[in-house]
């Protein structure tokens, strides 16, 4: 059974090693994907419990909360956009 798989892998093309630089961005790119999306979840709550608040200063404070989150998102996909450009 080995000697089935062994002559059946010979064929397909394989992985070289990736240099140090390249490693570290795919990571770099992997936890920035992770704060996007953790930062859309974040404004996302934040207008829920604007639009859930009584008092207007609570309310001001969770919209003002959630145009700071929906910037720094816009920021990071920016940033997320060039990284994966070049």
């Amino acid at each position: 059974m080995l000697n089935i798989f062994k002559t059946m892998n010979e064929k397909n093309p394989r992985l070289r090693e990736f240099d140090p630089t390249t490693v570290q961005r795919i990571k770099e790119g992997a936890y920035l994907v992770k704060m996007i999306s953790e930062t859309q979840v974040a404004a996302r709550k934040c207008e829920f419990f604007a639009g859930n608040a009584v008092d207007p200063e609570v309310k001001r404070a969770f919209e003002d909360e959630a145009r700071l989150l929906r910037q720094g998102y816009q920021a990071l996909q920016r940033y997320y956009e060039n990284m994966t450009m070049e």
